[in-house]
């Protein structure tokens, strides 16, 4: 490392550390706000369900419940009708609880076989 002998190699020197540290300054301000934006709860819930959704499981597990949950609906609305006593819509009320977990548990991981199997008809009375 050379010395600096005269007044303007020192106000050169100076100059040039100055503009360093602007470029040092901007970028540490600029990753604060990056990893601040990074953190913020929104983007961690939005960050975690883009991930969550890319997974095809996911999207089928999903699809499955959907499914088992429209399923038991339609079949206590059936059963059911619009005006009914209490011991019917006992009934339709487990029946809808059955017919929802069983189709929501027909095709998942455990289950190899219903993803084969398809249509919602055949999910629900294939048992």
């Amino acid at each position: 490392m050379k010395g600096i002998k005269t007044g303007e190699e020192l106000k050169a020197k100076i100059a040039e550390l100055e503009k360093k540290k602007d470029i040092e300054e901007a970028a540490i301000k600029y990753e604060f706000k990056e990893t601040y934006e990074t953190y913020k709860p929104a983007n961690i819930l939005k960050n975690t369900l883009s991930e969550v959704s890319a997974s095809p499981t996911f999207k089928h597990n999903l699809l499955n419940v959907v499914l088992g949950l429209g399923a038991g609906y339609l079949s206590k609305k059936l059963v059911v009708g619009r005006s009914a006593g209490l011991l019917k819509r006992v009934v339709g009320t487990a029946l809808q609880f059955g017919v929802t977990s069983l189709v929501a548990k027909k095709g998942t991981a455990n289950d190899p076989q219903g993803r084969k199997k398809g249509g919602l008809l055949k999910r629900i009375f294939s048992r």
